[in-house]
This record gives structure tokens, C-alpha cells and sequence, in this order.
């Protein structure tokens, strides 16, 4: 199998960071409207929808790059580094509003978003992601896009992709399935 070394830049249509802090402060946040994504949703591969904070619809509006979708890849640049999901197709949402400590991917045709992460998992990837992690004070990624972007991926064709990704989804599916049981056991 051979596996292609492209640069970040070259594999996404569009990255772009979470909204400022003060363009989503405290009082921004109802009871209901746009999902906001924080660290407990970036915990694994796929996003999880467990738990949400909301803003409404024109807050989500006015966040503009700030809003995710089905297909996104959601890192985080500070906090709990390392962490990076794919927002799946199947996800009970179709947009989502990222926080102020995430970055969002949208991934073109030659990588599909779910290889993207499972790469970022592997121990290569993760340290290729947090090359230029700070651990002065609370943890960040420098320039976190700019660096992303020069992060080099290696890829095969997109078939593979398709095919590493399936097993790996049927791996994820059962974990996801023996939390649930074991979640159901426990109460």
C-alpha cells in the first residue's frame, strides 16, 4: 500500500478557530437552540452529544466559521490538547457551534474526515499535533491553524481510507455499545 505524505493544507477546504471570548460569554447560553461544543464532547473519536450548553440561532448566526456540521473535525488548541473528533453523519444535530478553545477542519476529497482523526490518535499523529504545544500555564497549541496546516499527513488512496475507516467504525461501534450495557448494568 503506498501512502502519500501531503501537507494539512493541501487535504482541507476550510479550518477556522473558535469564536473570541467575549463573542460567547456567560449570558450568551439558553436553555435550548445551537449546541456548543466543549472538551466533554471531544472525548474519543466521535463527537458526543451526552451533554450540551446552548445559544440560539442568531448567536449561532452572528459565530459564522465559528458553526460545525456533519463531516467537521473538531481539535482542541487549549486545555486538554490532543483531543479531535469527527462530527459524524449520523450526528442528532446539523450544526454545532465550537468553543473558544477548539478549531474546526472541513476535509476535501483526499482524506475523509474520520481518517483525519483516527490518524491524530495514532501515536505519530498526536505528536505531530502537539509539536508546538505550551505547557506554560493553561496548555495551547501555538498558532494553532497556521501550524496545523503544516502538519504532514500520510495518506493512502481514498479507498483504503474507506477501508481502514470501516473497521476501525466497527471496533468504535462496539466500545460504544459495551459503555452502554455497561452504563445500564451499573444503574
Amino acid at each position: 500500500m503506498f501512502f502519500e505524505e501531503i501537507l494539512a493544507e493541501n487535504l482541507i477546504e476550510e479550518i477556522s478557530m473558535g469564536p473570541f471570548g467575549s463573542n460567547i460569554k456567560k449570558e450568551c447560553f439558553t436553555d435550548s437552540g445551537v449546541a456548543v461544543l466543549n472538551g466533554s464532547n471531544l472525548v474519543g473519536f466521535s463527537l458526543n452529544e451526552d451533554s450540551f450548553g446552548y445559544v440560539t440561532q442568531e448567536k449561532a448566526d452572528s459565530l459564522g466559521k465559528a458553526n460545525a456540521f456533519r463531516g467537521d473535525v473538531v481539535i482542541t488548541h487549549r486545555g486538554t490538547l490532543g483531543q479531535a473528533v469527527f462530527i459524524p453523519q449520523n450526528s442528532t444535530r446539523d450544526r454545532y457551534v465550537i468553543s473558544q478553545s477548539q478549531f474546526r477542519v472541513k476535509c476535501n476529497e483526499r482524506i475523509l474526515p474520520e481518517y483525519m482523526v483516527y490518524y491524530l490518535h495514532t501515536p505519530q499523529g498526536k505528536h505531530k499535533l502537539l509539536a508546538n504545544a505550551s505547557q506554560v500555564g493553561v496548555p495551547a497549541l501555538a498558532r494553532a491553524t497556521s501550524t496545523f496546516k503544516k502538519i504532514v499527513f500520510e495518506v493512502p488512496e481514498v479507498e483504503y481510507q474507506r477501508k481502514v475507516v470501516s473497521f476501525f467504525e466497527l471496533i468504535r461501534e462496539k466500545i460504544e455499545n459495551n459503555n452502554k450495557v455497561n452504563n445500564n448494568l451499573a444503574a
